[in-house]
């Protein structure tokens, strides 16, 4: 492994961290290059591997940039909750030594593909590794979506919002939500009601195959995706989500499950 980028946080400590491990991986012989998590329009074309320096947000950013170019990745927490970031600074040199000499296994995860539908158009709107909400954009204005899953109608939701999420976003915004925690490597698509006003409305565990309609009723609410980039919709506009036909694969904890690291960070 020759050609390494880290993606990098913008904090003072991330950055100084980043330094460090860049002229670690100069010791191996690494060709590293150094971008901001802001940086658009950035090719890893040739890059074997991306080394996230931050939070789960810069992760996620990350994550979209890498998927593009089928690069894996792996995160350095300098950040604050770090639950996609799981190494932490004291354990980078071990971890980053164990990929560069092909000792460290990875995970595929699946991820999203968002589309917009409007006025007869089709735009599509990106590919996503956790979650895709809809929300009120006034206040105290509630959110009217109907849900459709392989074009079978599934239920109107009159409440604050919902959510789209795959099995890595089971654990964030979904599960606040209430929704179940979905292991991280399974192939489905998880829909979360928020706060609906009708109790009978519950999380849906649905197979990765199944593609999700969401029908705006309200005259206006808000599109996020994976909490970073986001649109206003209006009434009439159809969001349709899919699993996409890229994947994220990322290197794993080497001494750490998924439950142990869920039980840290859920304390």
């Amino acid at each position: 492994m020759k050609k390494v980028a880290l993606f990098v946080k913008d904090s003072e400590k991330a950055r100084a961290t980043a330094r460090e491990l860049g002229e670690f991986l100069k010791g191996f012989g690494c060709r590293v290059s150094t971008f901001g998590a802001g940086d658009k329009n950035l090719s890893l074309r040739g890059y074997e591997l991306v080394i996230v320096v931050g939070g789960d947000g810069t992760f996620l950013s990350g994550a979209r940039l890498a998927s593009r170019f089928g690069v894996p990745l792996v995160g350095i927490n300098e950040g604050r909750f770090g639950f996609l970031t799981e190494i932490n600074r004291e354990e980078a040199h071990r971890v980053l030594t164990d990929i560069l000499r092909g000792k460290l296994k990875r995970q595929r995860r699946m991820m999203l593909s968002v589309y917009l539908l409007r006025d007869g158009s089709k735009k599509f709107m990106g590919d996503y590794l956790n979650d895709v909400v809809i929300t009120k954009a006034v206040l105290a204005r509630l959110v009217e979506v109907e849900v459709y899953a392989r074009d079978d109608f599934m239920v109107h939701i009159y409440g604050d919002g919902v959510i789209v999420s795959t099995p890595t976003g089971s654990t964030a915004y979904a599960l606040s939500a209430g929704g179940p925690i979905i292991y991280p490597d399974s192939e489905n698509i998880l829909f979360v009601p928020i706060c609906p006003h009708t109790l009978s409305n519950r999380p849906v565990v649905l197979p990765s195959d199944f593609s999700i309609r969401l029908e705006v009723l309200s005259k206006e609410c808000y599109l996020t995706m994976d909490g970073q980039r986001g649109t206003y919709l209006k009434e009439g506009d159809v969001v349709e989500v899919v699993k996409s036909r890229r994947s994220c694969d990322i290197y794993l904890h080497p001494s750490k499950g998924f439950f142990e690291i869920l039980r840290e960070k859920l304390k």
